[in-house]
């Protein structure tokens, strides 16, 4: 079976995705807004694209024909999915803390 897979299997390493990656895909799904696009990337980069990818399909199909995803739409997506509550709460914390940095002086 060993010799089967290592001459007709095929096995990608793709990596954690970067912010680039997952802006890149935001953009590609219509996502709008700057602090949706954190919202993804925090997502991202602390899941895979296996994950984000489907996190973005699911908000389209719950937004209008021609609506973007925004980051309400994210939230609640998440909120309907089994991990959702941690992720929420990851993004929120991130997001404070973000805020805490601008504010602070420099």
């Amino acid at each position: 079976m060993d010799q089967i897979e290592s001459r007709i299997g095929m096995r990608f390493e793709i990596g954690q995705p970067t912010r680039e990656d997952c802006v890149r895909i935001g953009a590609e799904h219509d996502v709008e807004g700057a602090d949706a696009y954190e919202a993804i990337v925090i997502y991202g980069e602390n899941t895979s694209l296996r994950a984000l990818c489907p996190l973005l399909q699911n908000c389209a199909a719950g937004t209008s024909t021609f609506g973007s995803i925004r980051l309400p739409r994210i939230e609640i997506t998440l909120r309907g999915m089994s991990c959702g509550s941690d992720v929420l709460r990851l993004l929120h914390e991130r997001r404070n803390a973000a805020a805490d940095d601008l504010r602070s002086p420099a």
